[in-house]
């Protein structure tokens, strides 16, 4: 089997991600500002849908790694590497979410509340730091367009403000790259450098 393929399939991958994102964003938004009784009701839904965002983000950026491997270089594989063990923490929370039936629900609990901030002191940076990692090499790369590793690394810094619709710039930018992959379209055509 050639490998062309299944980097082709983490390209679907990421591009379902960045659609998965969307609509989840959407959702908490619709949530938060029109009716907050939903989230219990959906609880499950949200749950699974994370744990299903959690696998697309794990595959496509195999994908997108692959595709640029040899041109990314050093900071390329640090990027990959430490994206991707954030993407494996987050997934933790959203495979809890799914298969265990909470006793009371966790924003009733106050230690969940003290469990939840600091594992996020520790996941947020780390899965940040690597994406922009990846995104800077990225552009160095020179495979994707330089408007999507910009708005990758733009998108996953914002990810670290509490902003409403904040991972829309970060799904934007994975949506837009897993196309361009699975295409093949809209690539860079100039010679790739070591990052």
């Amino acid at each position: 089997m050639e490998l062309e393929r299944p980097v082709r399939w983490g390209g679907l991958a990421a591009l379902l991600a960045g659609v998965l994102l969307v609509v989840s964003e959407l959702l908490r938004l619709y949530i938060d500002l029109v009716d907050p009784n939903l989230y219990g009701s959906i609880f499950v839904f949200n749950g699974v849908l994370g744990l299903l965002l959690s696998v697309l983000v794990q595959l496509g950026l195999v994908g997108l790694y692959a595709r640029q491997a040899g041109a990314a270089g050093t900071l390329g594989l640090v990027g990959f590497v430490l994206a991707f063990i954030g993407v494996n923490l987050s997934m933790g929370a959203s495979f809890v979410d799914t298969f265990a039936k909470p006793v009371v629900w966790p924003w009733e609990d106050p230690e969940y509340f003290e469990r939840t901030v600091a594992a996020l002191a520790i996941f947020a940076p780390g899965f940040v730091l690597g994406w922009v990692l990846f995104g800077v090499a990225t552009l160095k790369a020179r495979v994707y367009p330089r408007a999507s590793a910009m708005l990758l690394i733009a998108g996953a810094l914002i990810l670290l403000l509490p902003l409403p619709l904040g991972g829309l710039v970060f799904a934007a930018a994975l949506a837009w790259m897993g196309y361009v992959l699975f295409t093949g379209r809209d690539g860079e055509v100039s010679q790739p450098t070591r990052a």
